[in-house]
């Protein structure tokens, strides 16, 4: 139904679906049987109705695609069939994402296997590049000027679109939603974002680069230096932790028997295209070996994960 050329049809399942999403994330590590190590190696494939719904609309966007370049956003007329086509795509990432967020650690490596197998995160990422309004442009029919439209760029990734089933079909709707998957991707699936931003040429680099930087970034940076301060601190054990807004950065003292030390994590301006840079300072009684192995894994760990 998220592929059907009826807008009511496709909302109704979406918020359908939505609703249960949870459930199904329970469901999906009920049916686990193999030892834990086994599971984290091997790819799982999201619910059958999702990746139907995204490698169908995928086949019909992969051509037209091809006519287009990721600093060259296209218009899509609201009463074609691409349109819905590209509607029911964006509703079926909104609840893959939404599935990824909220299912375990060791399922979302899973599913994140798959996706990388899939490529279907690669095809996304373009497709969301090619419909964004990179250039801060709205192909709108509100009226809307270009400097109108930059005004409320940022709104696109910070609000959630109404998406009214009463409501008729627009292209600016169609681009609200790009944002917001978008904004998804990089909050929860940032190591594939950041393969995918890696493995473009230079002139998709630079754009991904710039748009990111200025309209995902500041948020996304904000949003997770902030949660950090919502820690509950009785679980931190011999630690605190400060939080440097404005400046992208977390530090976290730590204190291990007679050895204390901080740890600074840095996010990048371009988070979370941009690796996230942890400094600490060597205490005294720990060897330059061992403090060089224990900073690494510390980055390791970090670069795969969704948040600080």
């Amino acid at each position: 139904m998220l592929g059907s050329s009826k807008r009511p049809v496709q909302l109704g399942a979406y918020f359908a679906l939505s609703r249960v999403v949870p459930t199904l994330a329970r469901y999906e590590d009920a049916r686990k049987t193999k030892s834990d190590d086994e599971r984290e190696m091997e790819a799982r494939e999201i619910p059958w109705p999702l990746f139907s719904t995204l490698s169908s609309a995928h086949v019909v966007l992969e051509d037209f695609l091809l006519r287009f370049d990721l600093d060259n956003p296209f218009v899509i007329s609201p009463d074609s069939e691409l349109y819905h086509r590209a509607f029911g795509f964006l509703l079926s990432w909104r609840l893959t994402l939404k599935l990824f967020a909220v299912s375990k650690p060791e399922i979302r490596s899973q599913y994140a296997a798959f996706f990388r197998e899939s490529q279907l995160v690669s095809g996304l990422l373009h497709f969301l590049f090619c419909l964004m309004p990179v250039t801060g442009v709205f192909h709108a029919d509100t009226g809307s000027t270009p400097s109108q439209g930059i005004m409320r760029l940022p709104k696109f990734f910070s609000e959630k679109p109404q998406m009214d089933p009463t409501a008729s079909a627009s292209l600016l709707e169609l681009q609200h939603l790009a944002c917001c998957v978008y904004f998804g991707a990089v909050r929860h699936i940032p190591a594939l974002v950041r393969e995918w931003f890696n493995g473009l040429d230079r002139r998709g680099a630079s754009a991904v680069d710039r748009f990111t930087s200025q309209n995902v970034s500041p948020l996304l940076c904000s949003r997770d230096i902030g949660a950090t301060q919502k820690v509950d601190k009785a679980k931190l054990r011999n630690m605190t932790i400060k939080a440097r807004p404005v400046a992208r950065e977390v530090v976290a003292t730590c204190s291990v028997e007679d050895i204390t030390f901080e740890i600074l994590v840095k996010l990048a301006e371009n988070h979370p295209l941009g690796a996230v840079t942890i400094e600490a300072g060597r205490p005294i009684g720990v060897s330059n070996s061992q403090w060089s192995y224990w900073t690494l894994q510390l980055t390791t760990f970090q670069i795969g994960r969704a948040h600080v």
